[in-house]
C-alpha cells in the first residue's frame, strides 16, 4: 500500500512529541528577574522563583529582538538545567554571553 501513495504514505496520525525537561514555567513564590539587553536595547526580563521555575519575558517594544532573545536564553536556561544547576543561581551576568544582563 504504500507504494500507492510514494512520498504520501507517511502515517498521518498526530504523534506525541515531548519537549525536553527544564526549569518549570510556574513560579511557585515570588521572582527576581534582570534585565536583558543587547546594544543599550531593553530585550527583556530572565527571571527565577529562585526554587525551580525560571523563564524569559520579551519586551513588547523589543519586537523581533525579543524574540530572537527568547530562543537564545530558552537554550542557555536549557543548557544551565542539563548542566545541573540550581534555578537560584540562574541571573548570573556570565552565564548570558552576548548580552548585558542587569541585576
Amino acid at each position: 500500500m504504500a507504494e500507492a501513495y510514494g512520498r504520501w504514505a507517511d502515517d498521518p496520525r498526530p504523534a506525541e512529541v515531548n519537549a525536553p525537561a527544564g526549569y518549570s514555567s510556574a513560579p511557585q513564590g515570588p521572582v527576581r528577574r534582570a534585565e536583558l539587553h543587547q546594544g543599550g536595547v531593553l530585550l527583556g526580563h530572565v527571571w527565577t522563583d529562585d526554587r525551580q521555575a525560571a523563564g524569559f519575558l520579551p519586551a513588547e517594544q523589543a519586537g523581533p529582538a525579543g524574540v530572537r532573545a527568547a530562543g537564545a536564553v530558552w537554550t542557555i536556561l536549557q543548557a544551565c538545567y542539563e548542566a545541573g544547576m540550581e534555578a537560584e543561581d540562574l541571573i548570573d551576568p556570565d552565564l548570558f554571553e552576548g548580552f548585558e544582563l542587569r541585576v
